[in-house]
């Protein structure tokens, strides 16, 4: 690589593609992104700025404005609302020794060629392959053309409808959820009428009554498919390019590029993520207090403070994401880059919230760098924290490649009720943990040290006698979670995980199959188990004694030892009353 570089800067609506496309182009040395703006007037005013105030060697000049021809208008309705397209004509009249590159969804050849007209140096798709994109923009960057395989077959003139279905509006969230929800429940029937089908091919092995009966699901499932296709189809959801409809239904006559599907399932993968993530921050906003029943090491912490860290936290995981979306990582490949891609936010989350260069001294009056020592602890923290968060496969293959999460005993598809709920409690947990994780090695080695008390603890924490306190209480929480509270719940196939709620931290549990586990148990867990099963063995049994053996005492007292009494009684009455009559006389 030669020592020229680069300074750009990124005009796109989309708030996840912008920072996923700025967190990939960071890793590069001779690509330096100095702004990034949602609306094409916004960056022309950072441009006016830029060039009026430009000094060479304080403020070199932008060499690149990297841009998508479909903008979003403006929030401000005071700013001027330009399109991608009239965008590019004002940088062209503006700034002519400007490059520009336009990273954009499919268009039409006009469109395409009117973007050229404009001053356009570069084209290529969302989702072009990162070797072609990252040679792309520095040949536009050097004042080159780059055309990504440009030709008129490969981006056929849309009709009328398509073109109606490409609306310049952010894709409501709510949409997204009804869209996903027509797109699961007809691939539902379709793969239950593909099921059907298969029995009724090898009719020999089917008696007539089944024969018949799957013939009537057969004709029911077709039924219901063209019900809903009525229904639902003139009022289906627009998401314009973000929607399978337009990769399935439009162009169904010729065969899409995987450029185009690849954007299309991206797009509508980031909405949820984007609404996901909305969700998450907002319940950060509320009440923090542990409700859990459960210590947490963040629980020593301010509010502030623990806010901060679920904050960074939850930066670093969506950093994670995006890093990992960017580097065309497989299916097949992510389960065995979980445990890293935490150890990844885990030190990330430390530097975030310590800083670099946070110092503290101890009792020798000799400067200690916090962010070192705490990263020390990282094996420990893996055992102890890192490895031990589940689900976080779940959601990542989820999150990154649309794939269905299994709730309860059914797998339901991006973008639902259920899917969202699921993905919701396992990202909150996620969280907890990981901030978690940060605070041990906090607590470990820098307890007790003065500046970090009246930095991070709660005023009812900081006195020597109930830090440790704390501190015992969580060695207790994990000595019983080991031993005890973790056999338990892989015995009875469930996760428990920490949950953000209004009022604050709560546990919930959810059923997860936990086989594997339960093979791999020895020792004291193990007993422990045996113990549970030794008590559904003999628990009801004994209760079923005691209640009969119960019963047959209250029989014995009430019936037998209670009438013999009552005889008694009333023979004593009797002769009471005998006497009486008689002393009378």
């Amino acid at each position: 690589m030669s020592d020229e570089s680069f300074r750009l800067i990124l005009v796109d609506s989309d708030r996840i593609f912008r920072m996923g496309m700025r967190a990939w182009l960071d890793q590069f040395p001779d690509l330096q992104v100095v702004a990034e703006f949602d609306a094409a007037a916004t960056a022309l005013l950072f441009l006016e700025s830029q060039i009026a105030e430009r000094s060479p060697d304080i403020n070199p000049r932008i060499n690149l404005v990297i841009t998508d021809l479909l903008l979003k208008p403006a929030n401000n309705s005071t700013t001027q609302n330009l399109t991608g397209l009239d965008f590019c004509q004002q940088l062209r009249q503006l700034y002519p020794d400007l490059a520009i590159f336009a990273l954009s969804s499919p268009q039409s050849p006009k469109v395409i060629t009117a973007a050229l007209k404009a001053g356009v140096h570069g084209y290529c798709l969302k989702g072009t392959i990162a070797d072609e994109l990252l040679t792309a923009i520095r040949e536009v960057a050097r004042g080159n053309l780059y055309l990504s395989n440009y030709s008129g077959d490969r981006y056929p003139e849309p009709s009328p409808r398509l073109t109606a279905n490409l609306p310049n509006q952010t894709v409501r969230v709510v949409d997204v959820i009804k869209h996903n929800f027509y797109i699961s429940g007809i691939q539902r029937i379709d793969q239950q009428l593909q099921n059907v089908r298969a029995s009724l091919e090898n009719p020999q092995m089917l008696g007539r009554l089944n024969q018949v009966v799957l013939e009537g699901q057969a004709r029911e499932l077709r039924a219901a498919r063209w019900l809903i296709g009525q229904m639902w189809g003139d009022r289906r959801v627009d998401i314009g390019a973000n929607s399978s409809d337009y990769v399935g239904s439009e162009i169904s006559n010729r065969q899409p590029t995987a450029s185009i599907t690849t954007v299309a399932t991206n797009t509508n993968v980031l909405s949820i993520q984007a609404s996901l993530w909305d969700r998450e921050i907002a319940k950060i906003q509320n009440n923090l207090a542990n409700f859990s029943k459960t210590p947490l090491e963040i629980d020593i912490l301010k509010e502030e403070k623990k806010r901060e860290l679920l904050y960074i936290a939850l930066r670093q995981i969506e950093q994670s994401l995006t890093d990992l979306r960017f580097s065309q990582i497989q299916p097949s490949q992510l389960e065995a880059r979980i445990s890293e891609v935490l150890r990844y936010i885990w030190r990330a989350t430390i530097v975030d919230f310590f800083g670099k260069y946070y110092f503290v001294r101890d009792r020798d009056n000799l400067q200690i760098n916090v962010m070192e020592v705490l990263l020390k602890d990282e094996a420990i923290a893996k055992i102890e924290f890192l490895d031990k968060i589940p689900q976080v496969y779940e959601l990542f293959s989820h999150l990154l490649f649309g794939t269905e999460i299994a709730v309860s005993n059914s797998r339901v598809a991006i973008g639902s009720v259920e899917a969202m709920q699921r993905g919701e409690i396992i990202l909150d947990n996620l969280i907890v943990q990981i901030a978690n994780a940060v605070i041990q090695p906090l607590l470990n080695n820098f307890g007790d040290f003065e500046e970090i008390k009246q930095s991070f603890y709660r005023y009812n924490l900081m006195a020597t006698r109930e830090i440790e306190k704390f501190r015992n209480n969580l060695s207790w929480k994990y000595r019983l979670e080991k031993y005890v509270i973790e056999p338990k719940l892989i015995f009875e196939s469930r996760h428990v995980l920490f949950c953000l709620t209004d009022s604050g931290i709560k546990q919930t549990s959810i059923y997860v199959p936990r086989t594997q586990e339960l093979q791999q148990l020895e020792g004291v867990q193990l007993t422990v188990t045996l113990a549970l099963e030794l008590q559904d063995a003999i628990a009801p049994r004994l209760k079923s004694a005691i209640a009969l053996i119960g019963s047959g005492f209250v029989y014995v007292l009430t019936n037998v030892i209670g009438r013999g009494l009552g005889l008694i009684g009333r023979g004593v009455l009797q002769g009471i009353g005998n006497a009486w009559q008689d002393s009378r006389k």
